[in-house]
């Protein structure tokens, strides 16, 4: 016959209140970055998160600013919170995709050949003929 001991846990108040908001938040952040797989994006008063199946092209425009063609004509924009050393000399960078979103405040790229880490931004969808001007633009150069 095997014999248990009771064992009893004390947790503050504070920790308890601490681990709620924590699961709370954590749930939050996960539904803002789900969409069905057929979106593009999914935007949010917080964050946006873009479906990098539907990324057709990535262009870097400087240590900052990376833009993201989308397989249906979109362009969504990057705008870093700070500078990445070395990702418009490099010309590009990898990630690591966790479930099947891109979400920006959250994510991290590493620049190539340097490893460099860089937390993406804010995403914001380029105005569709500023997107064709500039487009335009670069076929011209």
């Amino acid at each position: 016959m095997k014999t248990f001991r009771s064992v009893t846990v004390s947790v503050s108040r504070s920790a308890k209140a601490a681990a709620a908001v924590t699961i709370a938040v954590s749930g939050a952040l996960l539904a803002a970055c789900t969409s069905s797989p057929d979106t593009e994006a999914t935007a949010s008063s917080r964050m946006t998160c873009i479906n990098p199946i539907h990324i057709r092209k990535q262009e870097i425009v400087s240590d900052q600013e990376i833009r993201f063609v989308m397989a249906g004509g979109d362009v969504w924009v990057n705008n870093l919170p700070h500078r990445c050393p070395g990702l418009k000399f490099q010309g590009g960078f990898s990630w690591e995709v966790r479930g099947s979103q891109i979400c920006s405040n959250i994510d991290v790229i590493h620049v190539l050949d340097m490893g460099t880490p860089c937390r993406l931004g804010e995403f914001s969808k380029l105005d569709p003929e500023k997107a064709a001007a500039e487009s335009q633009g670069d076929s011209e150069t």
